[in-house]
């Protein structure tokens, strides 16, 4: 079974724009690839969503067109094999501080899939301090297919404030992507609008927008069209 395009958009280092839904969702899944995404970002850390409806939207996302890539709740490889059972594309696996993290994700890849492991997207977060200090090795890391920085956790990791922009966070972002970049390695950054030409300066290919972020910017074009204030 070949793997899916925007799996392999991934690889090649194309830009991929991956979609938070945002929870439920499964009747946004065709208005999002008809808009132009590429992967139904199903998020089981932030929306409490469980697996019975983590399975709904990765069917969803299939009969849409789009990559179904899940973000776990846990790097518990109990946890990821179950997502894998259910046929999802890729796996998004947060706090991956280090090596050992990055080679349990890949290798419970290998463990759940098989043959078919090569077919399956792993996609690690950096978002502490201690990713940072340990990043080298995780680069060393085979079968990651790419790094999704995390800059809200990273702020809250270096300053004790979520989502802070401050220098320091900031010039953490940058000198993550710049070895990452000098790696090699496929770059991922949450998109907000402001921060977007920067990200892409940095080298990021896989663009992280919350569904919040994608309406809030449309209905604030929408209201300015119609002078509705």
């Amino acid at each position: 079974m070949a793997i899916h395009p925007s799996q392999q958009r991934l690889r090649d280092g194309q830009t991929v724009i991956a979609v938070n839904i945002g929870g439920r969702n499964p009747d946004v899944m065709g208005a999002l690839a008809q808009g132009g995404a590429h992967v139904a970002f199903i998020d089981c850390e932030r929306s409490g969503i469980g697996l019975d409806a983590a399975t709904e939207l990765i069917r969803a996302a299939r009969v849409a067109g789009l990559s179904p890539m899940v973000r776990s709740w846990s790097r518990d490889p109990a946890v990821l094999v179950q997502y894998l059972d259910r046929q999802v594309d890729g796996l998004i696996i947060p706090h991956i501080d280090t090596a050992q993290h990055a080679e349990d994700a890949v290798e419970v890849v290998r463990y759940a899939c098989g043959e078919r492991a090569c077919e399956k997207s792993v996609i690690v977060q950096i978002e502490t301090v201690t990713a940072i200090a340990n990043l080298d090795s995780i680069l060393a890391v085979k079968g990651v297919d790419a790094f999704l920085v995390g800059p809200n956790d990273l702020a809250y990791s270096l300053m004790g404030q979520r989502g802070a922009q401050t220098p320091e966070v900031l010039a953490a972002v940058a000198s993550i992507c710049s070895r990452l970049k000098a790696a090699g390695r496929i770059i991922g950054l949450p998109a907000q609008w402001n921060q977007l030409a920067q990200f892409r300066e940095q080298g990021a290919s896989l663009l992280y927008f919350p569904i919040e972020w994608l309406l809030d910017r449309a209905l604030r074009e929408l209201r300015s069209k119609l002078d509705v204030h």
